[in-house]
């Protein structure tokens, strides 16, 4: 009885976040977080349990990683909300304290591409271990493009992450995407989402400890996450967002060799 009470609970929460009150209610919850963020969140620095971070852009494998691992130890995009709130105020104040609450081994959120400088100069995350999983850029943007169309995202009131990440920090409103005619607006979304992922995925070489995983061989990397974090994965448990209606597909060879190069440089440096 009281599972199903809470999966009714879930879908009627799920339901209002897609209207209009959607907004108020990540209000609501952001301060409930922060309430208990504030309480149980500590500022001091413990070393045994610190958290491995995967800082790739959403739709780079995140989702898939954290769900080889239980809930106990991997967490994808936990206080989402919240974390872009407090992460913007006062970067060095709310790290600390996010990583203590959350107390988990391995996170993989795709907003932290959108704070590597704040990573490399933070006294305290500057010296955490980091995963990137690389992708090519074409199948990147298709997918992000696609993803970001699904009905449920589609009839999202309020995308936060479509507010604070893709408008605010990569440029673009990918809701305006037209896939109906390939127009000049669509092109400036392809070139500053090339362009973010090209910056973000150099800026990485400011961070001490980066292990990069290119995506087609991230089951085959597994042992190097989980000697990170000392857990074993679980195939059972693997998840994935994907999108099975894609309308969109972009492809430029010329981008893809590029960045191609690039990851071989990082991983030269690495070696």
């Amino acid at each position: 009885m009281n599972i199903i009470k809470m999966a009714s609970i879930e879908k009627l929460k799920y339901y209002l976040i897609k209207t209009s009150l959607g907004k108020y209610l990540r209000k609501t919850q952001h301060l409930l977080v922060f309430l208990q963020l504030s309480i149980y969140g500590s500022s001091s620095y413990d070393k045994s349990k610190r958290t491995v971070y995967c800082i790739s852009p959403y739709k780079t494998g995140t989702t898939y990683l954290s769900s080889l691992f239980s809930s106990k130890i991997s967490a994808h995009e936990p206080v989402h909300y919240t974390s872009w709130k407090l992460l913007n105020k006062n970067f060095s104040k709310y790290f600390i304290k996010r990583m203590n609450y959350l107390n988990i081994k391995l996170e993989c959120s795709g907003h932290w591409s959108a704070f590597v400088d704040d990573l490399a100069n933070d006294e305290v995350a500057k010296d955490l271990d980091y995963i990137c999983i690389l992708r090519s850029p074409s199948s990147w943007i298709s997918s992000v493009i696609n993803y970001w169309h699904i009905p449920p995202l589609v009839n999202f009131k309020f995308d936060f992450a479509n507010e604070f990440y893709w408008k605010d920090t990569v440029g673009v409103d990918l809701k305006s995407f037209n896939f109906e005619t390939n127009t000049e607006e669509n092109k400036i979304i392809i070139d500053k989402l090339i362009e973010f992922y090209f910056d973000f995925t150099n800026k990485t070489r400011l961070l001490n400890n980066v292990t990069y995983i290119s995506l087609k061989e991230i089951n085959e990397k597994l042992p190097i996450v989980e000697s990170l974090i000392n857990e074993k994965a679980n195939m059972a448990n693997s998840f994935k967002r994907s999108n099975k209606s894609k309308k969109f597909e972009y492809k430029n060879e010329k981008i893809d060799q590029e960045y191609d190069q690039l990851t071989k440089t990082l991983l030269n440096t690495v070696d």
